[in-house]
């Protein structure tokens, strides 16, 4: 086995970039995804094992029994190795984890869109000489709206005209989307949230611009304002409060009933933090559209077979099948030689066709520099080698 060197030029390094679509429905507290339905035909047997909308993360029990699901797990031993879950002093618990005890990790881990809903009211706790001891404490959802405070107003350096402000005291609307979904950011342009009463569409937003200003393109206040997109968060911020539905109202945010708006948008979706206390919201659905960007690294690697090389092969059947004779002496050992067997094919019935040094190559095994094998390429069909042919094998790793 012959080993060669990797050259720079025969090294290519590209990023390719995939932009999946993806379509969440919400209805009546139910999410769906891009209109898949994770339940075979009698709706008993989950297939991913992971609720409507939800993506499961490598999918590893598609179609599993629910008793029989893969998961991860560690045995606890002297080197203490657990799962982040359970602190230092449960581990050294014996009540809990005994040495030789299985620790096991939830699985399927699963992720979908999120709603966190911020009331109006101070960004934070007002604590003034007047109310020192009795401070009105600010709502538990600010400290989401406050960690995008440096975000939003990063936005201003681009000419945006959206910026944080007084956003700390509003009541803001905050869809997010995992990163499982986008890759590295939402696609700019890409963003559409729809909202439909009874099935027709009364307002949408768009980011028009692709700035990020997420425009009111559809609805009673058409080129208004309604709120942003951070791309890179995954994270749209929505602010519009005006009505969206003429004469309609509904139990969005208690048994109150009020008029839609796009700080109601997403009712039903599963809230982070303070829940939302909504009722029975039937007559609204909604749709969140939007494209990633998902940048994969890939590496193009050139093997080269010139000619003349690589045409003696390792495997036994390479040489003739017969008995040898060994002679030893004093100070010697030999043994009679074997001929390379002669696979040319004669036209001919009953005739041997001359002989040529034949080859098939069929794999390509990749080295680091201590000479480890790390992966190998196996063609798809093997390929054959003369002395007087080369060949260069492309291949491609994706990471």
């Amino acid at each position: 086995m012959s080993l060669k060197r990797f050259e720079p030029q025969d090294l290519i390094y590209n990023t390719l970039v995939a932009k999946p679509s993806y379509n969440f429905t919400i209805h009546s507290g139910s999410v769906y995804k891009n209109d898949e339905v994770l339940t075979d035909g009698d709706f008993s047997n989950k297939i991913k094992h992971v609720s409507d909308g939800d993506v499961s993360l490598h999918e590893l029990n598609v179609n599993r029994p629910a008793d029989s699901l893969v998961y991860g797990f560690i045995e606890k031993g002297t080197t203490r190795y657990a799962y982040r879950t359970i602190s230092t002093s449960q581990f050294d618990d014996a009540s809990q984890f005994q040495y030789g005890n299985v620790l096991t990790q939830s699985y399927p881990a699963k992720a979908s869109i999120s709603r966190i809903y911020v009331k109006s009211g101070p960004e934070i706790d007002d604590r003034t000489f007047a109310n020192i001891e009795t401070p009105t404490a600010a709502a538990s959802n600010k400290k989401y709206i406050r960690a995008l405070k440096n975000v939003i107003n990063s936005r201003e350096l681009l000419g945006q005209s959206f910026t944080y402000n007084d956003l700390g005291t509003k009541e803001v609307n905050l869809i997010c989307i995992p990163g499982i979904f986008y890759g590295s950011k939402i696609d700019k342009g890409s963003i559409e949230l729809n909202h439909y009463i009874t099935g027709t569409l009364a307002a949408q937003l768009k980011d028009t611009n692709n700035d990020g200003v997420l425009y009111e393109s559809v609805g009673p206040q058409s080129g208004s304002i309604a709120g942003m997109a951070l791309y890179e968060q995954g994270i749209m911020v929505l602010t519009g409060s005006w009505s969206l539905g003429t004469g309609y109202t509904d139990q969005f945010f208690s048994a109150a009933s009020v008029a839609p708006s796009w700080l109601s948008f997403g009712t039903g979706i599963s809230t982070v933090g303070t829940a939302v206390d909504s009722r029975s919201v039937v007559a609204s659905s909604y749709a969140v559209n939007f494209k990633g960007t998902n940048k994969i690294p890939t590496l193009t690697m050139m093997a080269f077979a010139e000619k003349g090389e690589h045409n003696f092969s390792n495997n036994p059947s390479f040489l003739e099948l017969k008995s040898t004779t060994a002679t030893t002496g004093s100070q010697s050992y030999s043994q009679s030689g074997r001929k390379i067997k002669n696979i040319v094919k004669s036209p001919y019935t009953h005739q041997s066709a001359s002989f040529h040094n034949i080859t098939y190559i069929s794999k390509v095994g990749i080295y680091d520099e201590n000479k480890n094998l790390i992966a190998i390429a196996t063609l798809a069909n093997p390929v054959k080698k003369t002395p007087n042919r080369d060949y260069l094998i492309k291949m491609r790793l994706d990471f």
